[in-house]
């Protein structure tokens, strides 16, 4: 692998590593994170390694760190231009629930869906 494509590989957005930038700022044991987010300890550092996540399971992490992480996706892709005037939808990190993330992924699904089509 090239210099500049290991370069290119590391600046890309990674979802794990944003996760657990953001888990090492707080004063809480691996253990702590895992049971609060209900799956094992061994998948925290799985978390930590992923380029993508599910919805749901980021919502779970996103409240029990109290940090945005669908925020961060958002700003990251440049998608709070594109989308947010579209986007009437306000996620309270202590009050979302399984039903909330779903209907988030519906939302952004087709939000994407007609922006790859705008732009075809």
């Amino acid at each position: 692998m090239s210099i500049i494509k290991a370069v290119e590989m590391e600046d890309k957005f990674h979802i794990g590593r944003q996760i657990k930038s953001v888990f090492e700022q707080k004063e809480m044991s691996v253990s702590e994170f895992a049971r609060q987010i209900h799956c094992e300890r061994t998948n925290v550092y799985t978390i930590f390694n992923r380029s993508s996540i599910d919805v749901e399971l980021l919502v779970r992490i996103s409240k029990v760190l109290e940090h945005n992480f669908l925020e961060d996706v958002i700003n990251e892709f440049g998608l709070e231009t594109t989308f947010r005037p579209q986007l009437h939808l306000h996620i309270d990190l202590n009050e979302s629930s399984s039903r909330d993330a779903d209907h988030l992924l519906h939302v952004l699904s087709k939000m994407i869906e007609e922006n790859k089509t705008v732009k075809s």
